[in-house]
């Protein structure tokens, strides 16, 4: 009789912590399985992409690493669409996203942002044969290219707003006629197959821009940044001991100065200063 009754209130209390009224904590299912599950955007390479090998390279993918190690466990990578990720809800596919995300007021509505790890200009980038727009403002009235639900077509709406970094956003490209691409090396494509073909312009990573130029696309960068965006490792809302977690693990990979030589190896620059 006491066993059936002990397993009786070893099935209910499971079936309450699945409904989440006493569900595991997700920082201790990392340590027991000794991995932590990152959702990785491998669009564009510095930042992330794939390398010759096929496997996963770059900034953040070593970052990401660097995090699951200061935390005393492996990292194991997903490749989700972007959308997914901003949608919340991951329901356990995946712990946090190393995925150079902005802090919005729409996203935190979702989503935590436990620590910035890097800042990241804006930039215009145009096809190497435009003459026309030697500084954002020509933009203006234009066909730009940026990357669906980014921070780049929400400065394009004149909608932007971010928590930590610029404080107010000097708009000056104004009736752009916007197109989205899945991801920002796609968008890119599309503007080097000729000036005014299919993009007049597109709005990206300074980083992502540099790559760009560097494998031979014919682009140029303009001079003048549109913003500074501080980006955030990420993880789900009410994640208190992950999120410390995670900052603790930030910290000291900026106190030992593996975070700034991670971004001197990928974008020959220190973008980590906050």
């Amino acid at each position: 009789m006491r066993l059936r009754l002990g397993l009786a209130l070893a099935a209910m209390w499971l079936l309450v912590a699945s409904a989440g009224g006493v569900a595991a904590d997700t920082l201790e299912q990392i340590k027991a399985r000794g991995t932590v599950i990152v959702a990785a955007m491998p669009d564009a390479l510095p930042q992330s992409g794939y390398d010759g090998a096929g496997k996963l390279a770059g900034f953040d993918i070593d970052v990401a690493k660097a995090i699951a190690g200061r935390m005393g466990v492996k990292a194991e990578f997903v490749t989700p669409t972007w959308q997914e990720v901003l949608a919340g809800g991951w329901d356990g596919r995946w712990d946090m996203c190393v995925c150079s995300m902005t802090p919005t007021k729409a996203r935190e509505e979702k989503l935590a942002f436990p620590d910035v790890y890097r800042l990241s200009p804006a930039t215009v980038v145009v096809h190497k044969d435009n003459t026309a727009i030697n500084q954002p403002a020509d933009v203006s009235g234009k066909t730009v290219g940026v990357k669906a639900d980014t921070t780049y077509e929400s400065y394009l709406a004149h909608d932007l707003t971010i928590y930590t970094g610029e404080t107010d956003i000097d708009y000056v490209i104004d009736n752009a006629e916007v197109v989205e691409f899945p991801d920002k090396q796609a968008a890119m494509v599309a503007l080097a197959e000729g000036d005014g073909v299919k993009l007049d312009a597109v709005i990206t990573s300074l980083e992502h821009a540099q790559r760009a130029v560097g494998n031979g696309l014919p682009v140029r960068i303009l001079g003048d940044f549109l913003f500074f965006e501080p980006l955030a490792i990420t993880t789900e809302k009410d994640e208190e001991a992950l999120g410390e977690a995670v900052q603790e693990a930030v910290v000291s990979l900026e106190e030992d100065g593996t975070l700034s030589g991670l971004s001197e190896r990928w974008f020959g620059i220190d973008l980590t200063s906050k």
